[in-house]
């Protein structure tokens, strides 16, 4: 059977890993805060940017929707398909 090696613990060697331990935590919660920062104000700031941006472009009148409506109508109308029923089948 193989003898157990006790571990030995300095002060030296948990004073390292607790320095590993915190710097990698510290960077770690700094990663997640710039994150967290960047997708809750600094997107919501440049899209209220755009925003305004857009609202400056838009027509300033309200659409007459039953002209609009009509209008569609004919076009759909325009656009449909004819039947075929007076064609001579050179097949026969």
């Amino acid at each position: 059977m193989a003898t157990k090696k006790p571990i030995n613990f300095t002060a030296k060697k948990i004073s390292n890993w607790l320095t590993i331990i915190i710097i990698s935590s510290t960077v770690i919660i700094l990663i997640l805060i710039s994150v967290f920062l960047y997708k809750n104000f600094y997107q919501t700031i440049t899209q209220t940017k755009e925003i305004v941006i857009l609202r400056k472009e838009v027509a300033p009148y309200a659409v007459d929707m039953e002209k609009f409506n009509s209008i569609i109508d004919q076009l759909t109308k325009k656009t449909l398909p004819k039947k075929l029923d007076n064609i001579i089948s050179p097949f026969r």
